[in-house]
């Protein structure tokens, strides 16, 4: 699969503005800011407006779910 094809695939679900994911992951904006410039979060540019993929943020989420205590 090329990138562009992955790349729609990734945006498909949507696209969340800054203050909504950091609503939904409880998080201010300034550290969602933060991790898209460190690369952490993927976003689109359209102007001055970031916007992140739904989807991003919801992987971001689930890649960093603890289901069990650190030992």
């Amino acid at each position: 699969m090329s990138e562009t094809t992955e790349n729609a695939d990734l945006v498909q679900d949507g696209l969340d503005r800054v203050a909504d994911v950091a609503r939904f992951l409880k998080l201010s904006p300034s550290t969602v800011y933060g991790m898209m410039d460190r690369g952490l979060l993927p976003y689109v540019k359209i102007g001055k407006a970031r916007r992140v993929p739904h989807r991003a943020v919801v992987e971001l989420a689930a890649g960093n779910l603890v289901t069990r205590a650190p030992e």
